[in-house]
């Protein structure tokens, strides 16, 4: 019996609709569970504010909250987004077919309008 091939999504596509989506959105990356990044797309004219080290070891951090979280699956269900937010950036996890969709905003800003836009583009990006 042939076993069934699931195709991984086009992270490259995804990031690049996800940046394209609202002008708010800094930067959109999906990683795997062991920290790598499967494919990463940053607004053109913007700076990243972390150094490429730095960038690993956010994700790894992000991956670790994560993990921990898991935690309490059982008891409050399966977990659909976190919100980081600091001075200068505001961070969104999204859990997204096995990986981790990593978004980051401009901070202070309303968040329900990019959440929805990115939840469009991952439930259509599904069921197309």
């Amino acid at each position: 019996m042939a076993e069934e091939i699931i195709a991984e999504p086009n992270f490259e596509k995804l990031c690049s609709k996800i940046i394209d989506s609202d002008n708010q959105i800094r930067f959109a990356a999906f990683v795997n569970d062991k920290s790598k990044i499967l494919h990463s797309a940053q607004r053109d004219n913007l700076d990243s504010l972390l150094a490429d080290h730095e960038v690993g070891m956010s994700i790894h951090y992000t991956l670790e909250r994560w993990r921990k979280a898991q935690n309490f699956t059982f008891r409050l269900g399966k977990e659909r987004l976190t919100f980081t937010e600091y001075d200068h950036v505001t961070l969104v996890t999204i859990p997204f077919k096995g990986k981790l969709l990593l978004v980051s905003t401009e901070p202070r800003i309303s968040y329900d309008p990019i959440i929805e836009k990115v939840n469009s583009i991952l439930t259509n990006w599904e069921n197309p």
